[in-house]
């Protein structure tokens, strides 16, 4: 093991820092009408927000000094926790879990900035399920690629934790489950047919729940044809395009935006990246957009120079749950995707999710800090080549054959030799 460089990804933590006080702005300008209107306190959103940033930042750096391996220990006890949680929204009365026709909460206590407490175990179960399926995917390592012991097992306990999740129902944080997992899966050395094949049965189930059952399917319809459901399912897609639309480059200004003035419905929470583009411009959600993109390419390099397979997964699954989270927001909001009630991570209003997403990076930070600093070679039978190191993409190996690990480390039956 790697003697740690007790230096943290400072670049990772920058962007971060710089999205969450970023969002706060966002918050406070998104929701000032609609906090006005519902409790005569402009900042009631916003002052709901610093405390959950504030849980956040101290979780943050708490959690970066605590070894990541810890968590591995505990793999099944949070996983436990966390079923159990998802388990009780279901059967717990509607008023401490329901909020906008959705059992997604657990919530005691009423009214107030401070007096009200509240938590959604579905945000929860995305770092959990990281953790989970990193420690087991990391102790299976050829295994995988044999149904039995791999696929099999691996499609249950994900089936079972999106299964609750859908019950709820939250069809947005369902896929997001699954592509968060599936990325682990992959990265571990799963059987490319394997995933085609799972990928291919999620088709099937989605197309099942939604054309026959009709779960969601209202959001489907939307997608399609906006102005024909203009006046109820399709008002706010619409709206946030002309949010986004009336932008420009340089945007309408900080606080000068229109579409929050009871026109967008949500725009502290699911549509605030319209409401970025609205206020900031084409500006504004570029450099949101680039902000993501440091995160995703230091979290995928610090995946690439973990110590060894555990880490390298967590930093995989987290990094790729941020990003892909943020990327299917953003789609959201553009009408490239139909309505999931996704929030943009670090930026939306919504305090379960701000303080997960940073203990996702807490837990990154810590890894960052065993970083390999060379990059590992593969033992030849010739002598060790010197020259360049290789590339993040080739470092990542992604295209290695079926059942071997596309991570260093992420597997058995493999030598390295330090530079």
């Amino acid at each position: 093991m790697p003697e740690r460089s007790n230096k943290p990804d400072y670049i990772l933590l920058a962007a971060v820092g710089s999205l969450v006080a970023f969002g706060l702005v966002m918050v406070y300008s998104a929701s000032f009408v609609e906090a006005f209107n519902r409790y005569e306190n402009q900042y009631y959103y916003l002052l709901r927000q610093i405390v959950g940033a504030i849980i956040g930042t101290i979780s943050l750096l708490v959690i970066q000094r605590i070894d990541y391996r810890l968590w591995r220990k505990y793999s099944v006890h949070l996983m436990g926790g966390c079923l159990l949680m998802l388990f009780l929204v279901l059967v717990l009365p509607a008023s401490l879990t329901e909020v906008n026709g959705s059992r997604s909460w657990i919530r005691l206590g009423e009214g107030g900035v401070f007096g009200l407490f509240s938590v959604q175990p579905a945000e929860i179960a995305k770092p959990v399920i990281i953790i989970y399926f990193a420690d087991w995917l990391s102790r299976r390592s050829e295994k995988l690629a044999n149904v039995t012991y791999g696929l099999i097992p691996f499609s249950v306990m994900l089936g079972l934790v999106c299964g609750l999740v859908m019950l709820q129902p939250d069809l947005g944080t369902a896929v997001v489950l699954v592509l968060i997992a599936g990325t682990v899966y992959f990265a571990a050395g799963a059987n490319v047919w394997h995933i085609a094949g799972a990928l291919g049965l999620g088709a099937l189930a989605f197309w099942f729940l939604v054309g026959v059952m009709g779960i969601r399917n209202y959001r489907i319809l939307a997608f399609l044809d906006p102005e024909k459901y203009y006046s109820t399912f399709g008002f706010q897609p619409t709206h946030a395009l002309y949010a986004l639309g009336s932008g420009g480059i340089f945007g309408q200004g900080l606080g000068q935006g229109r579409q929050k003035f009871q026109w967008l419905p949500q725009a502290h929470t699911d549509t605030i990246f319209a409401i970025v583009g609205e206020e900031l411009g084409l500006v504004g959600t570029v450099a949101v957009m680039v902000a993501f993109a440091i995160i995703a390419y230091r979290g995928y390099r610090i995946a690439g120079r973990a110590p060894n397979p555990f880490a390298a997964l967590v930093a995989v699954g987290i990094t790729s749950w941020l990003v892909v989270q943020a990327l299917i927001n953003i789609a959201v909001t553009t009408s490239l995707m139909p309505f999931t009630g996704l929030t943009l991570p670090f930026l939306s209003y919504g305090s379960t999710s701000l303080y997960t997403s940073m203990i996702g990076v807490g837990i990154l930070l810590n890894i960052s800090k065993f970083m390999v600093r060379h990059q590992p070679q593969e033992i030849t039978d010739g002598p060790p080549r010197r020259g360049p190191s290789r590339s993040f993409l080739n470092n990542l190996a992604v295209w290695r054959g079926n059942g071997r690990p596309r991570l260093p480390g992420a597997g058995g039956g493999r030598s390295y030799r330090r530079r």
